[in-house]
C-alpha cells in the first residue's frame, strides 16, 4: 500500500476540522500492526532489512494548522500510467487488482490484507549456512580485493556506479564488526565483486592461492546465494548483486548467447516489480538519496538489456515507452549521502567524474534501445523511422562530453588507460548501431538512389570498426597503451568486428555485378576496403590460437575474400598491415565525422558502381551473399555442426555453399 496516502489525515466534510494525533510509530510498523520501539531505524526495520523505508510522521507546530495535503495523484500526475509502490518497495501498475485498494474509502481493508508475513513459511529467507561462508576470504584478502574494485583507475563496466561507495564501506565494515548478520543478499554482492576483482586486476591477487579458479569459485558461490533469495525479498542491493553476477558472465565469449537470456530476464523484472522502471518523483515516500541510487541502477540495467538484445539480435526486455526514469546526475559518490534533504546539482562533465562515462553512454543506447526495435520489427518500417533515427545516433554521439570523445590516438599514450578504453567503447557503439540499421537497405541502393545515404553510413562505420579492431590489436601489443590494461575491455575479437567485416564483403560483392563503367579512382576505395578486411582476417587468424571462435571467423572470412580477390582483380596477397590503422583523412584510428555524410563523398561512393563490358563478362559468374544463411551459421544451435564440417570438408546443415547460393537474391 501507499504508506503516504494512507497516513494523510482526511478533512471532515462537515463542522469544524478535527485535530489529529501524531501517529509515533514509523510507517512500516503501522503498516504491518507491529510495536514498533520508536528507533531510528527501529528494530523490525532493521530484522527486515528495510532500514530506508523507517519513516516517522513529521511533527507539526502547535501554531501550525493540520491541514490535508493534495492527493498524490494531483501533486504527481506526471504520466499517464497509474503505478503504486506497494508496502514501499514493490511497484504495480493499475492493472493489478490490489491497486484499486488504494482509491478505497476504507482502507482498513488494505491494512488487514498487508499485516505482517513474517513468520509465513513462504515468506522466510533460508539462512546462510557453513558453506556459503566457507570459502569468505580473511579480512587483509578481502580488503585488497575490495581496494582494487574500488580504486580509481579501475574499469569493471557498468557494476561499479550502481554501487555507492560510501554505503557500500559502510556496510562492509559492520560486516566485519559482525559478520552474524550478514543477510544472502549482501554476502551475494561480496563474492560477485570478489570475483570481478580477481578476474580483472592482478594487484588484487597474491601468492595466498588467489587465481582465477577462485574467482570462479567467488562467482558460483554468488549464484547459490542469489538462487536462494525469494522474490518477495529483493531489494536494490539484490540488484546490484545480480548485476555484478551477470558482468561476469558477461566478459567470457562463450556465454554471449541463449544462456543469458534468462539472467538478464530476471534482472529486468525484478527491476521491474520494485518500480525503477517509473521515475523516483511518483512516488513521495522515497528520499532523495534512494531516488538517484534507483535511476542509476536503472540505467544499468537499461543498457545491459539494450546491449544484450543488440549482440543476440533478439527484442529488448524493455521497450521504449515502458520507462520514464531520468537518468542519474553527474556526481560523485562523495557528493550523496543517505540522510540528505536534496540531491546537488550535477558537476561538469570530466575525468574526475566517473559516472559520465554511464551518462554518455545512456544516452547512445537510449537510441540504440529504438534502433533494436527498428530491426526486430515484424512490420515494415518507413524509411524516414531510419533518417530520424539516423539523426538522434548523430545527436547522442555529438554529445558525447569532450573528455570521451575518441578524436585520434596521438595522445593515448598521455591517456590513462581506462579513458581510452571508454573512448573507444563508446565510438564502436555508435559505429555499431549505424551499421546494423543502415545495411537493411544495401540492396536497395544498388537500384534505388534514395538509399545510398544508408549505403555510404553503412559502408563507412564498418571501416571505422574495422580501423578500430586493428588499432585496438596494436596497442595491446607490448609497449601499446592497452598492454598493461586489466578491466572490463574491448577486444580485437569482438563479435561486432566479424559483423563490420562481413557488410564489406557483401558491399564488394554488389559492386561487382554491375553493368556500365566506373571511374579509375574508385578502384582506390575497393582497395582500400578490401586491405581493411585482409588485415582483419589476419588478426582473427593470430587470435585463433586461443579464441576457438576467433578460428571459425577467420575461416569463413578467408573464404569469402578468396572468392573475392580475383573477381577484383586484385593480388593474391597484399601486404599486412596490422601494425597500421590509418582512416580516410590520415589519422591514426581518427573516425570520420558523421556529420559529413553524404557531403564530402563523391557521388560515385554514395550511388551503385560499376565496372566496364570486360568486367561484366568475367563477372557474371560471381554469386550473391546469402545473408540469412550467414545469420543462421553465425547464431544458431547448429555452428559447431557447420564449422567441423567446413574444416573436415563434408556436408553439414550450413554449408559454406549455402552462404554462396547463387539461387538466393539477398533480402539484406
Amino acid at each position: 500500500m501507499d504508506i503516504s496516502s494512507s497516513n494523510a489525515p482526511t478533512a471532515s466534510k462537515a463542522g469544524p476540522a478535527k485535530r489529529n494525533r501524531v501517529p509515533l510509530s514509523c510507517a512500516s510498523c503501522r503498516v504491518r500492526k507491529l510495536r514498533c520501539d520508536r528507533h531510528q531505524p527501529c528494530h523490525n526495520c532493521v530484522m527486515r532489512e528495510s532500514s530506508n523505508l523507517c519513516l516517522y510522521a513529521a511533527r507539526p507546530s502547535r501554531r501550525q494548522k493540520v491541514t490535508s495535503p493534495a492527493p498524490q495523484s494531483e501533486s504527481k500526475a506526471t504520466s499517464p500510467v497509474r503505478g503504486r509502490l506497494f508496502d514501499g518497495l514493490f511497484y504495480r501498475s493499475g492493472s493489478h487488482w490490489d491497486s484499486v485498494l488504494s482509491e478505497l474509502a476504507t482502507l482498513s481493508i488494505q491494512d488487514d490484507l498487508h499485516k505482517d508475513t513474517s513468520n509465513h513459511p513462504q515468506g522466510t529467507a533460508p539462512g546462510l549456512n557453513d558453506e556459503l561462508l566457507a570459502v569468505m576470504p580473511s579480512r587483509p584478502a578481502a580488503d585488497r580485493l575490495i581496494s582494487a574494485f574500488f580504486a580509481p583507475h579501475s574499469f569493471v563496466g557498468p557494476t561499479r556506479y550502481s554501487i555507492h561507495y560510501p554505503t557500500f564501506m559502510k556496510q562492509y565494515e559492520e560486516y566485519w564488526d559482525n559478520s552474524s548478520s550478514a543477510t544472502l543478499t549482501w554476502v551475494a554482492l561480496l563474492y560477485s565483486i570478489f570475483s570481478l576483482s580477481l578476474k580483472f586486476f592482478p594487484e588484487a591477487k597474491d601468492n595466498s592461492g588467489m587465481s582465477e579458479a577462485l574467482g570462479m569459485l567467488y562467482h558460483n558461490k554468488s549464484g547459490q546465494c542469489l538462487e536462494r533469495i525469494k522474490t518477495n525479498q529483493t531489494t536494490l542491493q539484490t540488484l546490484q548483486a545480480m548485476i555484478a553476477h551477470g558482468i561476469f558472465g558477461f566478459s567470457h565469449h562463450e556465454e554471449w548467447g541463449a544462456g543469458l537470456i534468462t539472467h538478464i530476464g530476471s534482472i529486468v523484472r525484478l527491476a521491474m516489480r520494485l518500480g525503477l522502471h517509473r521515475d523516483p518523483s511518483h512516488f513521495s515516500n522515497l528520499s532523495p538519496f534512494e531516488g538517484e541510487m534507483r535511476r542509476r541502477i536503472w540505467s544499468t540495467i537499461d543498457q545491459i538489456d539494450c546491449l544484450s538484445s543488440f549482440h543476440l539480435g533478439i527484442p529488448t526486455a524493455v521497450r521504449s515507452e515502458d520507462s520514464d526514469t531520468d537518468p542519474p546526475r553527474n556526481l560523485l559518490d562523495t557528493d550523496m549521502e543517505e540522510g540528505m534533504s536534496e540531491l546537488p546539482p550535477s558537476r561538469p562533465f570530466s575525468t574526475s567524474v566517473p559516472i559520465g562515462y554511464l551518462l554518455a553512454k545512456f544516452k547512445l543506447s537510449r537510441v540504440m534501445r529504438r534502433v533494436v526495435e527498428f530491426l526486430n520489427s515484424v512490420q515494415r518500417q518507413p524509411y524516414e523511422r531510419v533518417l530520424q533515427l539516423d539523426r538522434d545516433l548523430m545527436e547522442a554521439y555529438r554529445s558525447i562530453p569532450p573528455h570521451l570523445q575518441l578524436n585520434n590516438w596521438h595522445n593515448a599514450p598521455n591517456e590513462p588507460a581506462y579513458v581510452m578504453v571508454q573512448k573507444v567503447q563508446l565510438d564502436t557503439l555508435y559505429h555499431q548501431a549505424v551499421t546494423a540499421m543502415h545495411r537493411k537497405y544495401l540492396q536497395e541502393a544498388r537500384k534505388d538512389p534514395t538509399f545510398a545515404l544508408s549505403q555510404q553510413r553503412s559502408i563507412d562505420s564498418s571501416m571505422t570498426l574495422l580501423r578500430h579492431q586493428a588499432t585496438v590489436y596494436r596497442e595491446a601489443q607490448p609497449g601499446g597503451c592497452f598492454s598493461n590494461f586489466h578491466g572490463y575491455t574491448i577486444t580485437p575479437d569482438s563479435a561486432n568486428f566479424s559483423l563490420a567485416a562481413m557488410v564489406l564483403c557483401l558491399y564488394l560483392q554488389y559492386r561487382m555485378r554491375t553493368d556500365q563503367g566506373v571511374p579509375s579512382h574508385t578502384d582506390a576505395r575497393v582497395q582500400e576496403i578490401f586491405q581493411a578486411l585482409d588485415t582483419s582476417r589476419q588478426i582473427w587468424n593470430n587470435l585463433a590460437g586461443e579464441n576457438r571462435e576467433a578460428g571459425k571467423v577467420e575461416l569463413v572470412l578467408d573464404t569469402m575474400l578468396e572468392l573475392l580477390r580475383p573477381k577484383l582483380g586484385l593480388p593474391d596477397r597484399l601486404a599486412p598491415t596490422i601494425d597500421v590503422a590509418v582512416s580516410v583523412d590520415g589519422e591514426r584510428g581518427l573516425p570520420q565525422d558523421p556529420s559529413q555524410s553524404g557531403q564530402s563523398a563523391s557521388i560515385s561512393d554514395v550511388h551503385p558502381d560499376t565496372y566496364g563490358d570486360g568486367a561484366k563478362d568475367s563477372n557474371m559468374d560471381m554469386v550473391d551473399l546469402n545473408w540469412d544463411a550467414w545469420d543462421s551459421f553465425v547464431q544458431a544451435g547448429d555452428f559447431e555442426t557447420a564449422y567441423e564440417s567446413l574444416l573436415l570438408g563434408q556436408d553439414s546443415t550450413f554449408p559454406i555453399e549455402d552462404l554462396l547460393d547463387p539461387s538466393t537474391s539477398s533480402t539484406v
